[in-house]
């Protein structure tokens, strides 16, 4: 079964004037049903966040999140993702329509409730067992 990718190009906001467009590359796979990646950068020393799925769908409709990430659709068709590091916060906005695709794409691969059934039981074990 084939990962879901999609590139979006979202704005980090510094201040009340001034931000900075980047793209972020989305990543799914069924071999982690609950988890997207976002990937800021190309070079393999570039940030990776990994969010939860079902957070990202909740976001799409409302305020999600509690910690480390919140989100939040703006009123003129974009998204707002808070992500909180250890060096403060950063504040993304990113456009509705691509995320929204990209997470139905997730959803065609593997639906909402049916993430156990992608899970590699004997494996997880396995490691956890070996550590």
């Amino acid at each position: 079964m084939a990962d879901v990718s999609a590139r979006v190009v979202m704005r980090l906001i510094t201040d009340e004037t001034h931000s900075r467009e980047f793209g972020v590359e989305c990543h799914y796979g069924p071999d982690d049903p609950y988890a997207v990646r976002l990937h800021f950068g190309a070079a393999a020393q570039d940030a990776v966040w990994v969010l939860s799925r079902e957070l990202l769908l909740r976001g799409l409709r409302g305020p999600a999140g509690e910690g480390d990430v919140h989100i939040e659709p703006g009123t003129d068709g974009s998204l707002f993702v808070a992500l909180r590091g250890t060096d403060g916060i950063a504040l993304l906005e990113a456009p509705y329509g691509p995320l929204a695709r990209f997470l139905a794409a997730t959803e065609e691969l593997v639906p909402t409730g049916c993430e156990t059934l992608r899970l590699d039981w004997d494996s997880w074990l396995t490691e956890l067992l070996s550590a």
